[in-house]
């Protein structure tokens, strides 16, 4: 039993992939799932409890400051956001949600905007998952992280 990551309830639990992000879910809150995305099989780790000291190094692409450098550029090629859209083969109003930071680019739309306007919107970053030491319920901070490479 643990405490579902949506609504709180102390239930049962079964791993989910919601909007992109797995998570443990009350079954009534699985429904937010797809079906074919369901997971039963995974543990499951009660609200609070510490992660299992785990180290995994891997680069993950991230897109950083979007909307101010996608408004920016596209303001100094003096385009209009409408332009912009069908130079891109999108919606104008994707990228009025990505300028005004109400939505993060896909990294296809990304990519799209970074050779297009001429800007860097995508960076490598490390990701690093579920190093907690024994007796915290915290996930590795950037604490642990400068003593992992003073120890090198």
């Amino acid at each position: 039993m643990g405490q579902c990551e949506i609504c709180g309830k102390t239930t049962e639990l079964a791993r989910c992939m919601i909007e992109g992000c797995e998570m443990s879910v009350c079954r009534n809150c699985a429904r937010f799932g797809t079906a074919s995305e369901m997971r039963t099989d995974a543990p499951i780790r009660a609200a609070g409890a510490a992660k299992t000291p785990a180290r995994q190094e891997e680069e993950e692409p991230a897109i950083v400051n979007a909307s101010a450098k996608v408004k920016d550029a596209r303001e100094k090629k003096g385009l209009t956001q409408e332009q912009l859209a069908k130079a891109i083969a999108e919606k104008e109003s994707v990228v009025h949600r990505i300028e005004s930071g109400a939505m993060m680019p896909t990294l296809a739309t990304a990519e799209k905007l970074e050779k297009f306007l001429g800007i860097k919107l995508i960076e490598k970053i490390m990701k690093i998952e579920g190093a907690a030491k024994e007796g915290k319920s915290e996930s590795f901070t950037i604490g642990d992280l400068v003593m992992e490479r003073k120890k090198k």
